[in-house]
């Protein structure tokens, strides 16, 4: 009883965590786009560049392995795989966005306050959160895939290990600007605000977890 509740909280925790990686990613592609064609002034004087932005991006990428490899336990499955799920709630959110005359593109690209579209983008990242967590089963060409990407992956270990500690502690960097912000101006305590900084907080600390554990460095060769 104790292992499966064990193994249950390891899934459920590696899906948030998942989750989590899109949400920073989305998040920030957002602001950058801000950035880029409306030329917003992001947290300043705090955050020095905006486009240490990317760094947040690229470590939520980099997460991903160590996020799904922790969710890899045995067990009982619904019915089907995980990302049959995944697909059904991703259309589905498609949709519905699409419905309310969105575009898919918006999703990543556009800060809108309107909870209709807020809600339908959370469960389109959920339905990728599953496709995600379950990407190996989804055929023979996505295992071989993965495989490859692990055997390439195994020969440049050392340096992707010193990547994601650097890249981990610029985006903690951008953590500290933002609750430094946040400190100073008061008006600016929004949700939208106080998520993003939750995130990258979240983000920065995987990454940190996945550097001292050697995650990168504990990888076996592939044959």
């Amino acid at each position: 009883m104790a292992s499966s509740v064990w193994a249950y909280g390891k899934k459920v925790l590696s899906w948030l965590l998942t989750f989590n990686c899109l949400l920073s990613i989305v998040l920030a592609v957002g602001l950058l786009t801000g950035y880029y064609t409306s030329q917003w002034k992001l947290y300043q004087p705090y955050l020095l560049n905006a486009n240490l932005l990317w760094a947040a991006i690229l470590t939520s990428i980099m997460n991903f392995f160590p996020t799904t490899n922790f969710g890899q336990v045995k067990v009982p499955r619904l019915k089907f795989h995980h990302f049959v799920y995944g697909l059904a709630i991703f259309a589905a959110s498609t949709m519905f966005i699409t419905f309310m005359s969105f575009s898919l593109l918006s999703l990543f690209t556009v800060n809108i306050p309107n909870v209709n579209f807020n809600v339908g983008r959370v469960f389109i990242l959920i339905g990728l959160t599953l496709i995600i967590d379950d990407f190996a089963d989804i055929s023979n060409t996505t295992t071989k895939g993965l495989r490859f990407m692990k055997s390439k992956t195994y020969q440049k270990r050392r340096i992707i290990h010193a990547v994601q500690f650097l890249l981990c502690c610029i985006t903690f960097f951008v953590f500290l600007c933002i609750a430094v912000w946040l400190t100073q101006n008061p008006g600016g305590l929004s949700l939208k605000n106080l998520t993003i900084d939750g995130s990258l907080l979240v983000t920065s600390l995987t990454a940190f977890g996945s550097v001292h554990k050697k995650i990168w460095l504990k990888l076996a060769p592939q044959t």
